[in-house]
């Protein structure tokens, strides 16, 4: 495949990802908004802005947690600045912009139904601002923009041919959202602390974990919040009972190898499109030998580590996230940016 398209590719499904997961997080916030005291509004605003290493235009987080229409006036601007600011380039209108560009480069291997998907979730919001989707259920706007993403990924899912092309929106998928989740859990911790308090309603994570039967009702709302941005509520509770536990729950989105929205699910991923594009010769790249320790350290390293010990956990987060980092410029120096020795063909 010209690295060219494989390019276009790669990006394709980084882009797409990032702005099905934006979609997730406010989503889930016009959620917590509903019906949540504004200290927790302006924890979670926090948490989403940390997960997504972003800081707001003004240069900071600035609620005033006295004043309740102060924080709807923010929440406003703050979803406009994730939503369609021009100048974020993660913000979901820049994300759905730059995967229609990168498709409509590479339409040679994009067929025809992908770019209609594609072209169709870009113009919807073209010309939409924040006050066009303020007025009536916003989080309606956030789904349906979801739901144009994952259609994107189901019809690439039955239509595409699994070579390279295949393989190449893979990677580029499963990359960006590995570095997602992980920045997503470093945010989580760093504004609900496992061990603390966790709500002005009461129960502290010993009580919730004591509680047993007692269920969702009676878990930390920011915890199921976590489950449910990242799918996971449902097999959580199947594997767990209605045991909600943070650190259960930071180990379940971790390390769970059949979660979908694990760490450890997309490294898999990760590893297996980069064997497919190595075409049977060794990995050629740092990416295969990177990716592949990295998933080792999850299996092996991980389960050694002191659940109590909340920063050591988001050191390791955040290394994480820094390999997931490395691991895009390997991939790009093996297969996009390298450069040809005499008589030597691309990727």
């Amino acid at each position: 495949m010209l690295s060219r398209s494989a390019l276009g590719l790669y990006w394709i499904g980084r882009y797409l990802e990032r702005a099905q997961h934006a979609c997730r997080l406010i989503a889930d916030q016009f959620e917590t908004m509903k019906d949540r005291p504004v200290d927790e509004i302006d924890k979670s605003w926090r948490r989403l802005y940390g997960g997504l290493r972003r800081v707001p235009a003004g240069g900071e987080l600035s609620s005033n947690l006295g004043d309740e229409g102060f924080m709807l006036v923010d929440a406003f601007t703050l979803a406009d600045d994730l939503t369609f600011d021009a100048g974020n380039p993660d913000s979901i209108r820049s994300s759905l912009a730059n995967a229609r560009e990168n498709a409509r480069q590479v339409r040679n291997v994009v067929d025809e139904d992908l770019w209609a998907c594609l072209n169709l979730a870009f113009f919807e919001l073209r010309d939409l601002g924040i006050t066009d989707i303020w007025r009536d259920r916003p989080g309606d706007f956030y789904r349906r923009t979801e739901d144009a993403v994952r259609t994107f990924f189901g019809i690439a899912g039955s239509n595409m041919y699994r070579d390279d092309g295949w393989h190449f929106l893979q990677l580029g998928r499963f990359v960006e959202r590995a570095q997602l989740i992980s920045a997503l859990l470093e945010a989580q911790l760093a504004v609900y602390p496992a061990g603390g308090p966790v709500s002005d309603a009461g129960t502290s994570d010993s009580e919730t974990s004591d509680s047993g039967a007692g269920g969702a009702a009676d878990a930390d709302p920011d915890w199921l919040s976590l489950l449910r941005i990242c799918a996971a509520q449902e097999a959580y509770g199947r594997l767990h009972s209605l045991h909600y536990d943070p650190a259960a729950v930071v180990d379940f989105l971790v390390a769970d190898p059949l979660l979908s929205r694990s760490i450890r699910y997309a490294l898999a991923q990760v590893c297996q499109a980069l064997e497919a594009v190595s075409a049977g010769r060794p990995l050629i790249a740092e990416a295969g030998r990177r990716a592949g320790r990295l998933a080792a350290a999850i299996d092996y390293d991980w389960p050694n580590r002191d659940p109590a010990d909340e920063e050591a956990i988001r050191a390791t987060l955040r290394g994480i996230g820094e390999s997931c980092r490395r691991l895009h410029h390997d991939i790009d120096a093996a297969y996009f940016s390298y450069g040809l020795e005499d008589g030597e063909d691309g990727p």
